[in-house]
């Protein structure tokens, strides 16, 4: 079960680092009969049991009738490459977006080759999606550049590409200002899929913009899931649930998987009024 592109719809991919995360998000899946990405940091990789962990995906996705898929997000470490495509992750980014162009196209080929022989789909970046400890300023720094953009999609055999259009991973500090034209530009020489990379913390209305383009198959969400779970935790603080006597650990977990669950409806909500998946 693969997302082949270039026709295979939309997704919103939440990053993921256990089966209760997982689950939550799967579940919302589920209710909106839209397929996800869960993705995988190289953190939470590390810390999974791979082959179980892709087990529980399948066969609880497919207990829901959900279509899910598993991507390991931002990686530069071989052994995870290899780990990941070994335990039947659907695909990889390879991230090398702060080396120089042709050593990011060599790095990005490299894998390529790796993860394409098992049938892995491959994502690279180009430009830098920073993080918001730096200040927006420096964010527009790593905006992508249209001729650098086509001249690694011509010298590359990615699957996906993330462009930095002004996205920052975190939380924002303030409201980003988006470079949608180069989407279009992209559009006019390839119909690669494009990735939006720090989808946390954008406007309803951003999200329906970027939804608008054809060739933006992939929007990442990783903080927003984390608040979540965060706020699952606040919801059980404020019910007096985490008090010494009388904890209720099934209660705590309902409240976090609900937070969860409610935080990805929301953005399949956004897909379904305003996508083209």
């Amino acid at each position: 079960m693969k997302y082949i592109h270039p026709a295979s719809g939309q997704f919103f991919a939440f990053n993921v680092w256990d089966i209760a995360s997982a689950k939550a998000v799967i579940d919302a899946s589920a209710q909106r009969r839209i397929p996800v990405i869960l993705q995988t940091s190289m953190k939470a990789f590390a810390k999974l049991d791979k082959k179980e962990f892709r087990t529980f995906v399948s066969q609880y996705s497919e207990g829901r009738d959900a279509k899910v898929y598993l991507h390991l997000d931002h990686c530069r470490k071989q052994t995870m490459f290899t780990e990941a495509i070994d335990s039947g992750w659907d695909s990889v980014m390879i991230d090398a977006s702060d080396r120089p162009l042709e050593e990011n196209i060599k790095l990005t080929n490299e894998i390529c080759n790796l993860a394409h022989e098992r049938n892995v789909l491959v994502e690279s970046e180009i430009g830098h999606v920073g993080g918001t400890e730096d200040d927006i300023c420096t964010v527009e720094g790593g905006i992508a550049d249209i001729s650098s953009v086509e001249y690694f999609i011509n010298h590359t055999a990615v699957d996906s590409l993330a462009v930095a259009i002004g996205t920052a991973h975190g939380l924002y500090h303030g409201i980003p200002e988006l470079h949608y034209g180069l989407l279009e530009q992209t559009s006019r020489f390839s119909d690669i899929p494009l990735v939006i990379h720090g989808g946390t913390g954008l406007t309803d209305e951003m999200f329906r913009k970027l939804l608008s383009y054809k060739n933006v198959k992939k929007i990442n969400i990783s903080t927003d899931v984390k608040q979540a779970y965060l706020r699952g935790i606040q919801k059980s603080l404020d019910e007096g649930l985490l008090k010494k006597d009388g904890f209720d650990p099934l209660s705590v977990a309902a409240n976090m998987h609900d937070c969860m669950l409610s935080m990805a409806l929301h953005y399949l909500d956004l897909q379904i009024g305003g996508g083209v998946h």
